[in-house]
């Protein structure tokens, strides 16, 4: 297999992020909730989707919002959801933490190569950590890949939860603990020992620069998943 690189973000990255992220919690992810009762998304290509449901798939590709294959523009939430085929559910604001809604008729601002870039991030999420999952055993429980739309994570749980061997590996876009995207691992038992050093949470943490700078960040994502879980596993 090549070699993986990660380009420089754009310096839209973060605004884009932040607009998509509105979306996903406000239009896209309730399309899929009011028909099935489902919130997960997945990577797509360009961006990221629900699940099929009822016979539909609602997403983004770069800066185009993507109903059943048809692509149109990304606009304002209010514009979003009507295409979509819904009212923008902006109750999700007061029963989650999810970002603020804001203006429903403003448009939100999308940069098509910073969209990109976002999308790129989840595929190589997904990548590594569907590597890490190739890994499961019998006992482990092990979910598929998900986007959780309040925090726009990819993310699994695997382990034996009744030894205290269970964890979340993950993939952030990047929030209020790094601003840029990164790599987690967060055993549900805490601070297990000095490897899950993050200040901001408790769990280990690779950022976007630090495997953009390895050789291959590919196999360095993976190595650091890894180690994550021997330590998750040598627990109890």
């Amino acid at each position: 297999m090549s070699t993986i690189t990660l380009p420089q973000l754009p310096a839209a990255f973060a605004e884009t992020r932040d607009a998509l992220h509105r979306l996903a919690v406000y239009v896209i992810s309730p399309a899929q909730r009011l028909a099935n009762g489902e919130i997960i998304l997945r990577a797509s290509p360009g961006g990221f989707s629900t699940f099929p449901f009822d016979g539909h798939v609602v997403g983004v590709d770069g800066d185009e919002l993507v109903v059943d294959g048809t692509r149109s523009p990304i606009a304002s939430l209010r514009a979003a959801a009507a295409v979509v085929g819904i009212a923008p559910d902006l109750a999700q604001q007061e029963q989650f933490d999810v970002p603020p809604h804001g203006d429903p008729d403003a448009p939100l601002p999308v940069d098509a190569g910073a969209a990109g870039a976002l999308g790129a991030w989840y595929a190589f999420a997904t990548d590594v950590l569907d590597a890490l999952r190739a890994g499961a055993g019998a006992g482990d429980d092990v979910t598929i890949v998900r986007i959780w739309p309040e925090h726009l994570d990819a993310a699994i749980d695997m382990g034996d939860g009744a030894a205290g061997r269970r964890a979340t590996y993950g993939a952030s876009p990047g929030d209020r603990h790094h601003a840029e995207p990164y790599l987690y691992a967060s055993p549900w038992a805490g601070r297990i020992d000095g490897f899950f050093d993050d200040p901001g949470f408790r769990g280990a943490a690779r950022t976007y620069s630090q495997l953009a700078a390895a050789a291959d960040p590919r196999s360095a994502a993976i190595a650091f998943l890894a180690e994550a879980r021997d330590r998750v596993q040598q627990h109890g």
